[in-house]
């Protein structure tokens, strides 16, 4: 839910954004109308100030700092039909500053206008990056299912005003989506444990850095807790109790309850074949798996998604012997994730048990290719080393994908990283040294010179800076 940020400051600063109009009208002068408003609405006296501003609404050269404060005040008063009709003519405009852009796009929005309501508030964005313009933006991105996006705005928002709980929320559920537990760790840090969604969240967060136990504990109380929260609770718990080896636990937690949610499904699924019942896992994911193997995924995160469903549902249709259903789903599964060992494993023991000897044999040394890749100790470390570490983890993650040839995907997950890890330079040293690598020296250099206008003075930025520049001469 959205709280308005206090109302002193937007009074304040509709004096100092927005451009002054000579006025052209007499009696009383608007000047002292304006002040008179001003001082009724820093008296708390809402209702006063609009019945001293609301007879300038439709006059000719009525002074714009009037006619916004008079917008602000019917924003504040649940006015938002009125708030719009005023500031949208001035937010239309070249001149408008980002506080009028962000009363008429919250103004907007309030009237269900969503696509008016993002272009203001892009605008005000653009002239003031950690403003309430990128609060409510962040949030409306956050509601829109783009945790990426919403993060970028909402974080330096919070940290910059650590007072908004609200925003300081968003923001911790943002940063455990994209698995940045030490960020979610600080956005949370000095809220009240006892508020539901706060106890929530640092539940994921707790599972998120490998305490399912504590997560459990965390976590089970909000079972009696608010509704809107129940389903979450459930989701999270659920992950708790199969990495502890309670999967009947996570059952419980979820049959009957997954929806449409594929995710869900999933994670039910997995409980449901560690319990030692592969028939009521493939009944789980069968119509998932029908929607997805008929066809390719679409991006990267889609790609990722499937391959899982289609290797859970091929692990539970090898435990019922149903192989050639079997093998449709674990090819798939490896063609969709080739590095992931299981996925080949049992491939070949599908193809093997179907009489297909020289294809199992094949899987199998896929499957000792993509075991000799990464051990499992090394998997262990990596993994710890990713929970401290994100911008390292998908560093990492980019640089397999550059190996593998996926040179844009890496490219594309280096600068989101680029983004989110402020003055930290290892993403434009990424950046900048695949891009040499791939012989586009204007675009190194671009990226170089970005990293060290974040860190100036960094050796392997400035000797990268230098080779581009010098790839570019040749």
């Amino acid at each position: 839910m959205y709280h308005s940020p206090p109302m002193k400051p937007y009074l304040l600063a509709v004096l100092l954004l927005v451009p002054l109009a000579a006025p052209t009208w007499q009696a009383p002068p608007p000047a002292s109308v304006l002040e008179q408003a001003l001082a009724k609405a820093r008296a708390g006296d809402l209702k006063g100030a609009i019945s001293l501003l609301e007879p300038l609404r439709g006059k000719a050269g009525a002074p714009p700092p009037a006619l916004s404060l008079l917008g602000v005040l019917y924003l504040q008063t649940d006015r938002p039909k009125d708030a719009l009709a005023v500031l949208g003519p001035l937010a239309d405009t070249e001149q408008a500053g980002p506080l009028i852009l962000d009363s008429a796009g919250r103004a907007a929005l309030l009237l269900g206008e969503t696509e008016r309501g993002e272009r203001y508030l892009e605008r005000a964005v653009k002239e003031a990056p950690v403003s309430p313009a990128a609060r409510e933006l962040g949030l409306l991105r956050g509601r829109q299912g783009r945790p990426l996006d919403s993060y970028k705005l909402l974080r330096p928002w919070a940290l910059a005003h650590p007072e908004d709980h609200e925003g300081r929320l968003a923001a911790a559920f943002d940063a455990l989506e994209l698995h940045r537990a030490p960020e979610a760790r600080e956005l949370l840090a000095g809220l009240p444990e006892n508020e539901p969604r706060v106890r929530l969240l640092q539940g994921r967060l707790q599972l998120e850095e490998g305490d399912p136990r504590g997560a459990i504990a965390t976590l089970t109380p909000l079972l009696d807790g608010p509704p809107a929260l129940n389903l979450d609770v459930r989701r999270f718990l659920a992950e708790a109790h199969s990495a502890v080896g309670t999967s009947e636990e996570a059952v419980k937690l979820l049959a009957g309850r997954t929806g449409k949610d594929r995710d869900l499904a999933l994670l039910l699924a997995k409980a449901q074949y560690q319990s030692g019942n592969p028939a009521d896992a493939a009944s789980t994911l069968e119509p998932l798996a029908r929607d997805l193997l008929g066809r390719e995924p679409a991006t990267p995160g889609e790609r990722a998604l499937a391959a899982e469903i289609a290797l859970e549902y091929g692990r539970a249709l090898v435990g019922l012997n149903r192989w050639p259903e079997a093998l449709a789903a674990l090819e798939k599964a490896a063609a969709w994730e080739p590095s992931e060992p299981q996925a080949w494993q049992l491939l070949g023991q599908a193809q093997l048990a179907s009489g297909r000897r020289d294809e199992a044999s094949r899987s199998m040394a896929k499957l000792r290719e993509a075991q000799s890749a990464k051990s499992k100790a090394d998997q262990v470390t990596e993994k710890e080393k990713g929970r401290q570490d994100p911008t390292g983890r998908n560093l990492q993650q980019a640089q397999d994908l550059a190996t593998q040839g996926r040179t844009d995907e890496a490219l594309a997950l280096i600068r989101q990283e680029a983004e989110l890890a402020g003055s930290d330079p290892r993403p434009r040293i990424a950046e900048a040294s695949l891009l040499l690598e791939l012989s586009r020296p204007q675009e190194a250099l671009a990226a170089a010179e970005a990293g060290l206008r974040a860190a100036p003075g960094n050796a392997e930025l400035i000797a990268l800076r230098d080779a581009a520049r010098q790839a570019k001469k040749n």
